[in-house]
């Protein structure tokens, strides 16, 4: 079993980054197009003319009105539907070929981490929605039971991909297993996280192409140690009942 250290998940994360980064940057780019196009749906005729106007004459109650009034129409609801289901089906496949490049089952990137069932796709989907709303109450009633359920439940979503024929209620329950004892650690590897996503921000936006995926190899080293421990937990349990089986 191995022992679960931040640092050396933000090591294997660099690495793997530096092999693989450039490419999976080319990933975000696409997203980050695909995004704004659906974004432009929503702007009503004028928009940005009327916006750069309130902007440039320091007006921020003719910005607040065009932007309510772009923001409640139900052509930007149907948009930001749609907009929210290709980004987490984007999530699904990106997430999936980022643990394939870490645990080696892929050498270089390539669209088939991509190529997962439907049900796959559905259940990734259903594991979003539901920690949302854990995290999303947890958090409106009091902040600190939010920021819990978003560590606890932390990887929920990489156990589905990893084990698509597992159940919904399975893999929150594996990532509730998988944080048990290693709280902090997990707290502290998202602030590093959210502190690789902000420098990349910094870097003139650009960097954040690259700081994406990094991030994301980070999370996914996280995962695969805990996950290593989780099945060496349930074996060693298992002997155990069996062994106590066998004696009566």
């Amino acid at each position: 079993m191995n022992s679960f250290s931040v640092s050396e998940s933000i090591s294997q994360g660099w690495e793997l980054a530096k092999k693989h980064g450039l490419l999976l940057a080319l990933f975000v780019l696409v997203i980050g197009i695909i995004t704004s196009i659906l974004n432009s749906f929503t702007l009503p005729s004028g928009f940005m003319e009327g916006y750069t106007k309130a902007l440039t004459q320091n007006d921020p109650d003719a910005m607040m009105q065009l932007l309510n009034s772009s923001s409640t129409s139900a052509a930007s609801i149907i948009v930001s539907i749609i907009q929210t289901v290709v980004y987490v089906l984007f999530l699904a496949g990106f997430c999936a070929t980022i643990l394939k490049l870490t645990r080696g089952i892929m050498a270089k990137v390539s669209l088939e981490g991509f190529k997962m069932s439907a049900m796959t796709y559905l259940k990734y989907f259903a594991v979003c929605v539901i920690v949302g709303l854990i995290v999303g109450i947890g958090t409106a009633l009091c902040v600190i039971p939010g920021i819990f359920f978003a560590i606890r439940l932390a990887f929920a979503e990489w156990y589905i991909l990893d084990h698509p024929e597992a159940g919904i209620g399975e893999a929150i329950s594996a990532s509730w297993k998988m944080t048990k004892g290693n709280f902090w650690s997990v707290f502290g590897l998202q602030l590093c996280e959210f502190g690789i996503i902000l420098l990349g921000y910094l870097c003139c936006c650009i960097g954040v192409l690259f700081a994406v995926p990094f991030a994301m190899f980070v999370e996914s080293c996280a995962y695969t140690t805990l996950h290593e421990n989780l099945a060496y937990e349930n074996l060693e349990t298992a002997t155990v009942n069996e062994y106590q089986k066998d004696e009566h």
